[in-house]
């Protein structure tokens, strides 16, 4: 229930301050695609967007046509290699979640127990999932990454989002 909360907060105060630390994918609008914190689009936000800077990274990720009606099973991340840090985390420090309305809440939370692998290397990580939750076109998964570090130079930078190892799309992220 605490890290629902703590998501859903760090969503919505993502959302707020989208023009400083949040980037969709291929929009010309900046943010998460408003001040609601809705997101039609992938998007990547830092809670920190400070060169070498390390913490939380939440992915919002819309689901696509081509995997609606299977259950979500894998999100990940691929940053550019040699820039970004991602380091391991534990089952309990990551949070994922389903926002079925587009409100940028979460109506849907997975716990630990449903995180069946969460692997990484220098520049990726793929959190595995084992859920009977059934993915609808306009779901958005939410997933919060604990353990990432920012390259040392500010830049604009992309990064690979995917779902389910088929859904895959290409955001921008700002390190300032």
């Amino acid at each position: 229930m605490h890290r629902r909360t703590y998501l859903a907060g760090a969503v919505t105060a993502i959302a707020a301050t989208a023009g400083c630390s949040s980037l969709s994918g291929s929009s010309d609008e900046p943010g998460n695609g408003g001040g609601d914190g809705a997101s039609t689009e992938e998007s990547v936000s830092l809670h920190r967007d400070d060169p070498d800077a390390s913490g939380a990274q939440t992915l919002r990720v819309p689901v696509s046509e081509a995997i609606a009606g299977q259950t979500l099973g894998a999100v990940s991340a691929t940053y550019p290699r040699d820039r970004f840090v991602v380091d391991s985390a534990s089952h309990d420090a990551i949070t994922v979640g389903v926002d079925r309305t587009g409100d940028g809440s979460l109506d849907e939370e997975f716990g630990s127990d449903a995180i069946s692998g969460a692997n990484n290397n220098e520049y990726s990580f793929t959190v595995s999932m084992d859920t009977e939750y059934e993915l609808r076109q306009g779901d958005v998964v939410a997933l919060e990454y604990p353990a990432v570090r920012n390259p040392d130079e500010s830049d604009e930078y992309e990064v690979t989002v995917g779902l389910n190892d088929q859904q895959e799309a290409t955001t921008s992220v700002v390190i300032e």
